[in-house]
């Protein structure tokens, strides 16, 4: 029995027909697994954004951005399961060393970021925006500049706008099939805090800054003066004899809670 040519068409059309459908098919779950990876990658280049913009508010200038940036890679895009210690990143290892596997291409094998030096990040420090608050910064930087003159302590860093940019080059999946194996992804991510900040090293740098803004620290530079004068006094009011204005004594806790603290209580810190 012979088969007409009719229906010969019909079944090489609906051939085509599967053909195109299941190409399209099987790509639809190529990009959602891939959406699905390049999500779980935005994320952590999100957080990294932040992790690192956090960082610089709290780091002093000698921590350079090439360090924070050894640190990121090492804590957010190494599959990292022990705590964080104040070391990581500091190796300058060019290897991820174990990662994720949902960091890699469906076969298991490609790893959709290839090498640390495709994260980069840059941060910067600078001004807050607008002209209003451009203006309020610079008169508060004369005022605390006048005061730390004055009273002998430390000037309050200008700037509280910390800006972090992550980039994450993403790498071409060969295994795709063509067209969709050179898309030459980079993921962008930025985050800003703005916060007054400053970095404390020391006790003494605690009394240094907090002196601008204390008003007895004014007059920390005559206190040899008052000292003495204050002796003349202790006859007629003893406590006289304790008079110091402008000694500051950082990290002082009350006494009955100082128990499994390594704070100082009263009386037992050093002053400035």
């Amino acid at each position: 029995m012979s088969i007409s040519p009719y229906l010969l068409r019909q079944r090489g059309q609906a051939m085509v027909e599967m053909t195109i459908v299941a190409s399209f098919v099987v790509m639809i779950f190529l990009a959602i697994c891939y959406f699905g990876k390049f999500h779980d990658i935005q994320a952590s280049t999100i957080q990294a954004a932040r992790y690192s913009a956090w960082e610089r508010t709290v780091r002093p200038p000698s921590f350079s951005d090439s360090k924070l940036q050894e640190q990121t890679r090492a804590r957010l895009f190494h599959w990292n399961r022990d705590a964080f210690m104040s070391g990581d990143g500091m190796t300058g290892s060019l290897e991820w060393g174990v990662q994720s596997e949902v960091w890699k291409d469906h076969s298991g094998e490609q790893r959709l970021l290839d090498k640390p030096s495709d994260v980069t990040v840059r941060t910067v420090h600078g001004k807050l925006p607008g002209k209003a608050a451009s203006v309020i910064t610079d008169v508060m930087g004369m005022v605390t500049e006048t005061l730390a003159t004055i009273s002998d302590g430390e000037k309050l860093p200008e700037g509280g706008l910390y800006t972090s940019t992550v980039s994450v080059k993403l790498s071409n999946v060969a295994s795709l099939p063509a067209l969709l194996n050179e898309l030459n992804l980079t993921l962008n991510e930025t985050s800003s805090l703005i916060t007054d900040n400053w970095d404390a090293n020391s006790p003494s740098q605690v009394a240094e800054r907090t002196r601008v803004f204390t008003g007895a620290g004014l007059f920390h530079r005559i206190t040899p003066v008052i000292k003495a004068a204050s002796y003349l006094l202790v006859p007629l009011e003893p406590a006289f004899r304790h008079f110091e204005p402008g000694k500051i004594c950082p990290d002082i806790v009350p006494a009955d809670r100082v128990t499994g603290s390594n704070l100082p209580a009263y009386g037992g810190a050093q002053c400035f």
